[in-house]
């Protein structure tokens, strides 16, 4: 929400009060003309989550960091379409600055509906725009913790591989904090039973994952919780309080919004993706084991 857009227009309903409540109505001006219909907005771009246990086994990675870059370059380019229009409404005043003031005049019933509706996006957004933002936070937190309960589990299904590894420390004596057989000098036998070793771990980690990457999985329904808050909730809330005051005040001036779109969706499409990268970029990279495993 512009504050210079809207100050102008508050300064202007005060100056003119008085004048209102005596004008008569006369009659009502043609609303301005419609933004021109745009493409499928960003979530259209914005690739399904993966459900594959290794990184290697789709394309997901690069598709979401190419959608969230093809995302912000159709941003970009949507905020000086946008930009534009309100550049439109900046040479109007510059050029007269008492237009918008003659605007309220010509039709004081829609001036006054349009000034309460500005005071009114105004004092909600004294409130729900902090709330929305502490949503934020509290989403950025809750991530966190669900990928520490994921992390939690996986240390869980690594139990039998680490038994067995830690029995085989013992038996070869090894230090209790290695992590490997080493590479030279090693026995047949302990390379037979390191192999059981991955394989355990290898079975641990696609065990849950089977879990928590499906579909029906943690990670999934956090992130279904997310878009839901995004769609749902704050994309609303900005076309309320930052989108409709300024096509009020364009629609006033009889200034053409075409071009303009919200840009609200794009801003939540980018947070879901990034989201979403840093959630599962949990998953292991490759199917192949080696000493990657644990």
């Amino acid at each position: 929400m512009n504050p210079r857009i809207i100050l102008t227009a508050v300064v202007a309903g005060l100056l003119c009060a008085q004048v209102l409540a005596q004008t008569a109505k006369p009659p009502a001006k043609p609303p301005a003309k419609p933004a021109a219909a745009v493409a499928a907005g960003p979530w259209a771009k914005v690739p399904a989550l993966p459900t594959a246990c290794y990184a290697e086994q789709d394309q997901w990675r690069d598709q979401n960091y190419a959608a969230l870059e093809a995302v912000r370059e159709d941003h970009a380019k949507q905020k000086e379409a946008n930009s534009a229009v309100a550049q439109r409404l900046q040479s109007v005043m510059q050029e007269n600055p008492l237009a918008m003031t003659q605007a309220m005049l010509n039709d004081p019933q829609n001036a006054q509906k349009i000034m309460q509706q500005l005071m009114q996006a105004g004092q909600e957004g004294q409130t729900e725009i902090p709330a929305q933002a502490q949503k934020d936070s509290q989403f950025q937190a809750d991530a966190k913790v669900v990928i520490e309960q994921y992390r939690a589990a996986l240390e869980k299904a690594y139990g039998p591989g680490d038994a067995r590894w830690n029995a085989l420390k013992k038996k070869g004596g090894y230090a209790p904090d290695a992590t490997h057989p080493g590479e030279a000098g090693v026995a047949d036998w302990i390379w037979a039973e390191w192999e059981i070793v991955l394989r355990d771990w290898k079975a641990g980690y696609e065990a849950n994952c089977a879990t928590w990457f499906a579909t029906t999985g943690p990670l999934h329904a956090f992130m279904k919780r997310y878009k839901d808050y995004l769609v749902n909730e704050r994309i609303p809330t900005e076309k309320r309080l930052m989108d409709q005051p300024q096509l009020d005040q364009y629609q006033m001036m009889d200034i053409s919004t075409t071009g303009w779109r919200t840009t609200s969706d794009y801003d939540a499409a980018e947070m879901y993706m990034r989201m979403a990268s840093e959630v599962f970029s949990e998953r292991r990279e490759t199917v192949a084991c080696g000493i990657f495993c644990r």
